[in-house]
């Protein structure tokens, strides 16, 4: 093989110069290749047309443009002529050397030699090659060739008109690339106006003072912005028999989807049946959804989706620091790749719906703790006047007439005061606790407490008819807490048991597993499942049991705070026709 170099063009005078030798003929044709790329004709037809023109002008039997692989080695783009100039064949002969060695020396034309036979002197079968790197940058390296099998070999003005229709190939590649990349550039900036507008909507939407349609008209601009066949945001409920499940609580069906929104199909669908969704969401993460990558159940559920998912992205909403649902972007007609962003507006669209609904969780509770307040101060002026009357209206008859009552008469009124003014004193407590709780001035000690022994004590305070009715048991625990504040908790629950409860009410002590546990139970009508959080939030009622004295809606919020700073917990539940409320603390050593 020859590698002889050959570098006609060392300045701009001899380039002109060179260009003109060519002759009048070449000169035409290499105007008119560059005038076709002035016009930006398609650059297929460009290099078809500058490969053609080097077949005519040099009288080769191929021509041809190879580009370098990732992994380096030579493949044909495009090619003229046959007998080897426009075949891979070529790139396999020349490519680790003489191919190689024209990009390493760029604006130098490179010739070659090989006989068929292995003979070095020409001679028919004699395959004669030049070549030259397409000049540019920023473009992978391309190789511009001519082949043919003739004694005599090329001379300089072949050289020539090679790197002018090189250098004209190397202009439309990177016109064309840069023209490219100037249009990818307006699509991303373009997407990312219809994102920031898509967002803006959001935001106004959720922002809303009223409708309650906001979050469909919160999807729907998300929708339009991406494009996406099918986007939705569903909530995580908990189902008595599916357990918990993903809600759709809104969604929309591109205008061009063949079907309706599948909504029907995607509610209510237990996450055990998507597990591998369920892992990437409740840890935080984005996640895209590929079907054809699925096993198991889940892979069965996309299979059967009504709009025949191809593509999906999901990311996770959170409300409060917990997992409370997701958004996803659907597409149905390509496996679509989502870019950095689709995730970055799909987080930032997540985080305002996870926003919006704790605001409006935060909305509801304070609506419902006004109502509990009003019903509170409307009931707070009854349930005191009645013992704080009671015990005055006593007081008085014991001062004004006691000589006209008998001892046993004297007696009764007595215990009626003592008792109306003992749930008087409960109440105001209940209300300093609530009160210090609020301002987080509420400090408990922490020493052994016998729990079976502050019962016993509580029990001490309750009349004859009360405690015909409660049962201590035999059993015992020591926990660690403040004995104040376990016997106020027990009094609580007694209270409560003696209430809304049935006619027989058990207290025991106990040890499980390192902590030791009092619990009050009685045969009353169960706290309905719904409610059996709610009753331990202030000013909430077990059961509607208006006008009985010291019945605040207190007791069991201020108990369970109690129980917490305390290091233990205060739970309820229903169990074999039992109602149980169980204070739970540390076990003593």
């Amino acid at each position: 093989m020859d590698a002889a170099l050959s570098e006609p063009w060392r300045d701009g005078a001899n380039r002109v110069q060179g260009l003109l030798a060519t002759g009048p003929t070449r000169l035409a044709s290499i105007v008119e290749l560059g005038w076709a790329a002035h016009r930006a004709g398609r650059t297929s037809e460009i290099i078809g047309a500058a490969l053609e023109l080097l077949m005519t002008e040099l009288d080769v039997d191929g021509s041809a443009l190879w580009g370098v692989t990732p992994a380096g080695a030579f493949e044909l783009m495009a090619g003229q002529g046959g007998q080897g100039g426009a075949d891979q064949e070529q790139a396999d002969r020349y490519s680790t050397t003489l191919f190689a060695f024209a990009l390493q020396t760029p604006g130098n034309v490179r010739y070659g030699s090989k006989s068929e036979h292995g003979a070095d002197q020409p001679r028919p079968g004699v395959s004669r090659t030049m070549c030259v790197a397409v000049p540019g940058r920023g473009h992978p390296a391309m190789v511009l060739s001519v082949t043919c099998n003739r004694l005599t070999g090329f001379t300089d003005n072949d050289a020539i008109l090679l790197l002018s229709v090189a250098s004209i190939l190397g202009w439309v590649v990177k016109s064309t690339r840069d023209h490219a990349e100037i249009e990818a550039q307006a699509r991303r900036q373009e997407q990312r106006l219809r994102y920031q507008t898509a967002l803006a909507d959001c935001a106004q939407n959720l922002l809303a003072n009223a409708g309650a349609e906001r979050l469909d008209h919160a999807v729907e601009a998300l929708q339009v912005a991406t494009q996406a066949t099918y986007v939705f945001v569903e909530r995580n409920v908990v189902d008595p028999e599916r357990g918990l499940c993903s809600h759709t609580v809104a969604d929309v069906v591109a205008p061009r989807a063949a079907t309706d929104s599948p909504s029907d199909y995607w509610d209510l669908v237990p996450w055990e049946r998507m597990p591998t969704s369920r892992s990437h969401l409740e840890r935080g993460e984005n996640f895209v959804v590929r079907p054809d990558q699925l096993d198991g159940a889940e892979a069965e559920l996309y299979a059967d989706d009504p709009l025949g998912v191809l593509s999906e992205l999901n990311s996770p909403i959170f409300v409060g620091g917990e997992w409370a649902g997701l958004i996803g972007l659907a597409d149905c007609e390509t496996p679509r790749e989502w870019t950095d962003d689709d995730i970055a507006l799909l987080s930032t669209a997540a985080a305002m719906i996870g926003a919006y609904w704790e605001r409006e969780k935060a909305h509801e509770h304070l609506a419902q703790l006004l109502r509990s307040k009003d019903e509170f101060l409307a009931s707070i002026s009854h349930e005191i006047r009645t013992p704080l009357t009671a015990v005055v209206g006593f007081a008085q008859v014991l001062r004004d007439a006691a000589h006209t009552l008998s001892p046993e008469e004297r007696a009764e009124l007595q215990e009626t005061v003592v008792s109306q003014g003992t749930d008087l004193t409960n109440i105001v407590n209940d209300l300093l606790v609530a009160a210090r709780a609020d301002i987080g001035r509420l400090d408990v000690s922490q020493v052994p407490v016998n729990l079976r022994a502050q019962a016993a004590q509580v029990l001490e305070a309750f009349d004859r008819a009360d405690l015909a009715k409660i049962r201590l048991g035999s059993g015992t625990a020591r926990g660690v807490g403040d004995p104040d504040r376990v016997r106020q908790i027990i009094r609580n629950l007694l209270s409560n048991a003696l209430r809304y409860g049935g006619d027989n009410v058990n207290v025991s002590a106990y040890a499980v597993r390192s902590t030791a546990r009092v619990c009050v139970a009685d045969d009353g009508t169960p706290i309905s499942p719904n409610d059996q959080e709610r009753i331990f939030l202030p000013y909430q009622r077990a059961h509607d049991a208006r006008g009985v004295a010291g019945s605040l809606g207190l007791g069991l919020a201020i108990s369970r705070q109690l129980a917490h700073l305390m290091g233990g917990d205060l739970k309820y539940c229903y169990e074999d026709g039992w109602s149980r409320f169980v204070l739970s603390l540390p076990e003593a050593d």
